[in-house]
């Protein structure tokens, strides 16, 4: 077979956000004759590259979900090593998280309005439904699982595109040990909270409590407690509806109430139906958003996102340095001993 190669050198333009898992740079990938591509590069923690059964975990799901391609999806280009690190170079997303942007109404009381909660979920719900139904060369399911669905793994793009992000590493860290379980306590499923086996449907659940905190601002746990108590609630299913603001459709309620029902059987059977029921909701009048709504919603409460896209790039740095980053409050990885509370 024929075989092509070529170099890219990737130029660092600056540093996006930092995790429990890495960081998140925006970078050109410059080709010949002044060829360039705007990407990101999500780098793996040195700690993680040390341990060779998680590296090996962590490429075999970077190549579970390499050929994702989906509109509601952050696509994944490449898988690389640097100096015995490993990142990905993904699809760069000129926007905002779900939950800078949640909390940029948190912070101005603002309530972000519901038919636009609804038309984010939906569209998150369509990338979900997508990925969940992915089969193989020899058309076997994939059980593709994100595990991860919270704010700060949806993307808003300046167009009003909503993107799921974190397709392969969020899966990936999830299953790092035997011993420990990654995610966010505040959006897990009990089943996963439990350690118990997880499939699409605790996926459906986590996008609930994400609908949930997009209608009220809140998510459904306290979190003013010790993680061990989250982590019971978690596993509990506490669910604080008194949270949800008054007047909430008793239809968009209903849809809520079966996507984070405790037993996974009674909760959506398939993600496209769940997609279908939330279309519904804000369609049947025969009118409704689209990305052009949320774009233009964005331009009126955040303009700022809009006046710095052609960035001073002086002085870019140039080296790819992949440094050790301390573990983040948003992402939490839990110790076998905290799976031992009220019996469990």
């Amino acid at each position: 077979m024929e075989k092509l190669y070529g170099n890219v050198e990737y130029e660092i333009v600056s540093h996006i956000a930092e995790g429990g898992m890495g960081s998140v740079c925006k970078a050109l990938a410059k080709g010949l004759e002044g060829f360039e591509k705007v990407v990101a590069i999500k780098t793996l923690l040195s700690c993680y590259s040390d341990d060779q059964k998680f590296v090996d975990r962590f490429i075999e799901e970077a190549k579970l979900v390499a050929n994702l391609v989906h509109e509601n999806i952050v696509q994944i280009y490449q898988l690389s090593q640097y100096n015995d690190q490993y990142f990905f170079v993904l699809e760069y997303v000129d926007g905002i998280s779900l939950f800078d942007f949640m909390e940029f109404h948190n912070k101005t009381h603002t309530p972000f309005p519901r038919n636009l909660a609804v038309f984010v979920a939906a569209r998150v719900a369509r990338g979900l439904a997508y990925a969940h139904s992915r089969k193989d060369s020899f058309n076997q399911p994939m059980n593709i699982v994100h595990c991860d669905i919270c704010p700060h793994n949806v993307l808003i793009t300046s167009e009003g595109l909503p993107k799921i992000t974190d397709f392969g590493i969020a899966r990936a860290a999830t299953i790092c040990s035997d011993d420990t379980i990654s995610g966010k306590l505040p959006f897990m499923s009990p089943e996963q909270a439990n350690k118990g086996e997880i499939d699409f449907r605790s996926d459906i659940y986590s996008l609930g409590i994400v609908l949930f905190y997009m209608l009220s601002g809140h998510t459904t746990r306290r979190l003013d407690v010790k993680l061990r108590e989250i982590l019971q609630q978690a596993q509990e299913n506490y669910i604080d509806w008194e949270k949800l603001p008054k007047g909430l459709d008793p239809e968009l309620l209903q849809i809520l109430r079966k996507m984070m029902e405790t037993n996974p059987d009674d909760r959506y059977q398939n993600t496209s139906e769940l997609a279908k029921d939330l279309e519904y909701y804000i369609y049947k009048d025969g009118y409704g958003p689209t990305i052009v709504t949320l774009a233009n919603y964005l331009r009126e409460q955040m303009p700022g996102l809009f006046t710095g896209q052609q960035e001073d790039r002086t002085e870019p740095d140039k080296t790819l340095v992949l440094e050790s980053i301390s573990p983040a409050d948003k992402t939490v990885v839990l110790p076998n001993d905290y799976f031992k509370v009220g019996g469990k």
